[in-house]
């Protein structure tokens, strides 16, 4: 593997590493040359390993597959470059910044036998776990409203681009509750927007109105600009109540709560096992390099993630018209 961008990359290429048995690193690529030599002391890699032209290294490394971690607006061309030389792919959310050239890019993929998955990795915690569980099984019943809101004290703006809450903090947030409800969206109606005293020169916050398939209807809140970090989810089923709390944004300890009876309340309930926070990324590698291998397609898959596009694709366009909008993939 081959890992492009030096950034959020250093990430994936600790993944790599540790999982020798199913990956060889044979480079970092990055167009700035001190970033570049400060992953590879980073990593312990040998210099030779360093490359500041992606092309060079698609045609020297003989890699097998690269991992794009690249600012958003890069990925289209990145990835296309990956595919017309064969390369399997990993790329961070989003996939690409529109549904259209991610489906195109998908089917390019598909077509010469390649494997694209996309590193979304907040579906795998285990309280999301837990929750995919209950709602699959309807251990509860139907599915009825619920919310999810997150807070995250980030400190500073993203990289810039056009609706970076969306890209860089909401796709989490969309991609994880789809998962935790384990249905298709069928309308949005929200936006993104900058609250009256943010420092942000771009929207710090978005929120949302999310319909799923069987009617049942969510309520986003979504900021990168808090004072404190946490998110909670909460489900209201037919026979009971599902909440889940953590202390981070993202990662942090997590709590899960059930009330099926008004007079006891909300009461404890035990997490599945499942992954630690520092192995998610992991997680997401192996399903990757197992598919590739002839294992299953995983669920964060480059076709699998096309509904998750369409779905802020029909946020920003909701958030244009002042209207709900369908969901299209």
């Amino acid at each position: 593997m081959v890992v492009v961008g030096c950034g959020r990359g250093q990430s994936h290429a600790r993944s790599m590493l540790a999982l020798s048995d199913k990956f060889e690193l044979v480079g970092m690529v990055d167009l700035d040359e001190k970033r570049l030599k400060t992953a590879i002391d980073n990593l312990g890699l040998p210099a030779d390993l360093a490359y500041t032209s992606f092309a060079e290294a698609l045609e020297k490394s003989e890699c097998d597959g690269v991992v794009v971690a690249t600012w958003a607006r890069s990925h289209d061309p990145l990835v296309e470059e990956a595919i017309e030389a064969g390369k399997h792919i990993m790329v961070e959310k989003p996939f690409t910044l529109e549904v259209a050239p991610a489906r195109r890019l998908t089917e390019m993929a598909e077509a010469r036998g390649l494997k694209i998955v996309v590193t979304q990795q907040w579906r795998y915690m285990p309280g999301r776990r837990t929750i995919r569980r209950l709602m699959t099984d309807k251990v509860y019943g139907e599915l009825q409203t619920g919310h999810m809101v997150t807070y995250k004290a980030r400190g500073g703006e993203y990289p810039d681009s056009e609706h970076s809450q969306l890209w860089q903090m909401t796709v989490h947030e969309i991609d994880a509750l789809v998962a935790m409800v384990n249905q298709n969206v069928a309308e949005v109606y929200g936006h993104s927007y900058r609250p009256p005293a943010t420092t942000w020169r771009r929207e710090s916050t978005a929120t949302a109105e999310i319909t799923f398939e069987s009617g049942a209807r969510f309520v986003i809140v979504s900021t990168s600009d808090a004072r404190a970090e946490g998110n909670e989810f909460r489900a209201e089923c037919e026979r009971g109540a599902v909440v889940l709390h953590s202390t981070g944004a993202f990662g942090g300890e997590e709590t899960l709560l059930v009330g099926t009876d008004r007079s006891d309340g909300l009461q404890p309930l035990e997490i599945d096992p499942g992954l630690s926070d520092d192995k998610l990324d992991q997680h997401v590698a192996v399903t990757f390099g197992d598919w590739v291998n002839g294992g299953a397609e995983p669920e964060t898959s480059g076709r699998q993630n096309l509904h998750v596009l369409a779905i802020l694709n029909a946020l920003i366009d909701s958030g244009a018209s002042g209207k709900p909008m369908r969901v299209e993939v």
